[in-house]
C-alpha cells in the first residue's frame, strides 16, 4: 500500500473532490412549485369564501325585504276581494262574517283564528300568519302577533358540508282589532264651508257611549287670506253645542289631517268597499222597508260620480259615500256616517245621528283658496244633526283592521 504523502499530486488531488448529486434542482422545483400551488389554492377558497359570504348576506338582504313587504301587504290588503278573487283565501274561509239579506260576506268582524297567505313577489315570497293572542268577542276587542318570513328566489346561499339553502328572513308585530278607523272631529265638519239658515240643533254632545267624549258641534277651516273661516249662522235661534260649539281654529291642512280620511282610496273602493255602488245606470237603494225589516243593517252605500247630484230617497241608517253632491229633503234620517265629496244640502226637518263631512273632494285636488257660495253646504230648515260615537262605531265596521302597536316591531325572529 502506498502512503498518501506518496501519492501523485494528481492522484491526491482526485480523491478530495467532492461526490456528484446529480438530479437535485428537479425536486426543488417540485417542492417551490407545491408552495405556489398551495398559496393559490388558498387564495382562491378565500376569495370564494368571501363572494360565498357577500352573496349571502344579499340574499339575507332580499329576504328580510320580502318579509317586510309581505307583512305591509298583508295589512293593507287583507280584506281585498275582487270577484271570486281574493288577497287571503284562508281568511275568508276560517273568519268571515256570512252575508246577511244584502249585506255580502266580508272580513269586518272580529277574527278568532288564525290567518295565514302566501305573497308572492318578483324576487320571491313571504309567508305571513296572523296568531290571535287575546280576544273578547263580547266587546269586538282582540290582540295578535303578525309574522312574515320572507324567502329570496333569486339565489341560495351557503349552507353547512357545502350545501345551499333558500334565504329566510321573519319579522313580527303585535296588532290590535281597530274598530274605528275615522277621526271624528265634530257632529258637522265641513272643508268647504257651511252656510246655516234657519232653527235646529247642531251638537257635538256624543249621544251614545262607544267613543271617547264630546266633539266639536261644527268644524270649518281657518281661512288665512280671509282671517276667518268660511262659516255663516242666521237665525238667532240657532246655537251649536259641544266641544266646544264652533271649531274655526285649524287650517286647511291641519283639519285635513284631523279628519284622516283617504278620500281617494274611499272613492275607489279601495279603502271601503261598498255592498251597494249606484251610479247612473245600474244600482238601487235600499228601502225604508228593507232597513225596518232588519235593524242591524248597516250597509255601505256608494254613490260614484257619474250620479253628479244625489237626493237621498228615504231614511235609513250605515255608511253614505257620496261622490259627487248631496240633497236630504223632508223628514228623512239617517243614522251613522255621510260622507260627501261636494256640497250638502239639507233641506226640512232632518235628523242625522253619527257623524257627517261635507267638502271632501278638497282633500284630493286643489285647494281653491276662499270658499263660494256654490261650494258651501247648506243647512236649511230645522236641522238635527248631532254625533252618535256608537252609530259611528256600527257604520264604520266596513274600515275596521288590524292597526301596529306602537314599539312592537320584532326583526329576526325564529322560523318554525
Amino acid at each position: 500500500m502506498i502512503p498518501y504523502s506518496e501519492l501523485p499530486s494528481s492522484a491526491a488531488a482526485e480523491s478530495v473532490q467532492p461526490m456528484r448529486r446529480d438530479g437535485f434542482a428537479l425536486p426543488m422545483a417540485i417542492v417551490v412549485l407545491a408552495l405556489l400551488t398551495m398559496g393559490l389554492v388558498a387564495g382562491l377558497a378565500m376569495t370564494s369564501s368571501e363572494m360565498s359570504t357577500t352573496l349571502s348576506q344579499r340574499a339575507q338582504a332580499r329576504a328580510y325585504t320580502n318579509a317586510q313587504m309581505g307583512l305591509e301587504t298583508f295589512l293593507t290588503r287583507r280584506k281585498e276581494k275582487s270577484g271570486g278573487t281574493m288577497f287571503c283565501p284562508h281568511c275568508w274561509a276560517v273568519n268571515a262574517t256570512a252575508a246577511n239579506g244584502p249585506v255580502n260576506a266580508n272580513l269586518d268582524g272580529l277574527p278568532t283564528r288564525r290567518e295565514t297567505v302566501t305573497v308572492a313577489f318578483a324576487a320571491g315570497s313571504a309567508i305571513v300568519r296572523a296568531t290571535p293572542v287575546w280576544v273578547d268577542a263580547a266587546t269586538g276587542r282582540g290582540k295578535y302577533f303578525i309574522t312574515s318570513t320572507g324567502y329570496d328566489g333569486t339565489s341560495a346561499m351557503g349552507g353547512g358540508n357545502g350545501r345551499t339553502t333558500t334565504a329566510s328572513r321573519t319579522v313580527g308585530v303585535f296588532v290590535s282589532w281597530n274598530r274605528i278607523t275615522m277621526n271624528v272631529v265634530s257632529a258637522w265638519t265641513s272643508l268647504s264651508g257651511i252656510r246655516k239658515n234657519g232653527t235646529g240643533i247642531i251638537s257635538g254632545t256624543d249621544r251614545g257611549n262607544c267613543g271617547n267624549g264630546d266633539v266639536a258641534g261644527l268644524s270649518v277651516p281657518w281661512d288665512p287670506a280671509t282671517g276667518h273661516a268660511d262659516l255663516s249662522i242666521a237665525g238667532s235661534s240657532f246655537v251649536p253645542t259641544g266641544s266646544p260649539p264652533y271649531d274655526t281654529s285649524s287650517t286647511f291642512s291641519a283639519e285635513s289631517s284631523k279628519v284622516k280620511l283617504d278620500w281617494k282610496s274611499i272613492k275607489t273602493g279601495a279603502a271601503v268597499a261598498p255592498d251597494i255602488l249606484i251610479t247612473s245606470s245600474s244600482g238601487a237603494f235600499p228601502s225604508s222597508a228593507t232597513f225596518a225589516a232588519d235593524t242591524n243593517y248597516w250597509p255601505v252605500i256608494r254613490v260614484d260620480s257619474t250620479v253628479s247630484s244625489f237626493i237621498l230617497p228615504n231614511a235609513g241608517r250605515g255608511m253614505l259615500i257620496i261622490e259627487g253632491d248631496l240633497t236630504i229633503n223632508g223628514s228623512n234620517q239617517w243614522d251613522g256616517v255621510i260622507l260627501v265629496g261636494g256640497v250638502l244640502t239639507s233641506n226640512g226637518n232632518n235628523v242625522s245621528e253619527g257623524a257627517t263631512l261635507s267638502g271632501l273632494n278638497y282633500l284630493i285636488g286643489a285647494h281653491p283658496g276662499p270658499s263660494t257660495a256654490t261650494d258651501n253646504s247648506q243647512a236649511n230648515g230645522t236641522k238635527s244633526y248631532v254625533f252618535n260615537s256608537c252609530s259611528v262605531s256600527k257604520a264604520t265596521s266596513a274600515m275596521a283592521r288590524y292597526t301596529m302597536m306602537p314599539n312592537t316591531w320584532m326583526d329576526n325572529l325564529a322560523g318554525y
